[in-house]
């Protein structure tokens, strides 16, 4: 039985060859974020959250994610990617 992997917005691999994944809502949520707080100082902190949280939306195409883990070594080859 395959497990399901969430969307990443990157991959590295620790010290020990343990893959490390960021998932992509975790990233999209700390980067709108960090964002509202620098934005916030002008009063824009509503469009810096609708900004950091779409700027990395095109990820989430499966086609992307099987790309991310392919040029990073994290694919499959019996599961085409799609584990």
């Amino acid at each position: 039985m395959n497990k399901e992997r969430k969307p990443v917005a990157h991959l590295r691999q620790n010290d020990s060859g343990e893959w490390l994944e960021h998932e992509l809502n975790d990233h999209l949520t700390g980067v709108a974020t960090i964002a509202t707080g620098f934005a916030s100082e002008f009063g824009n902190a509503d469009w810096a959250m609708a900004v950091g949280l779409l700027h990395d939306l095109g990820k989430y195409n499966p086609r992307w994610q099987d790309y991310i883990r392919k040029s990073n070594g994290d694919y499959l080859e019996d599961s085409d990617g799609q584990d």
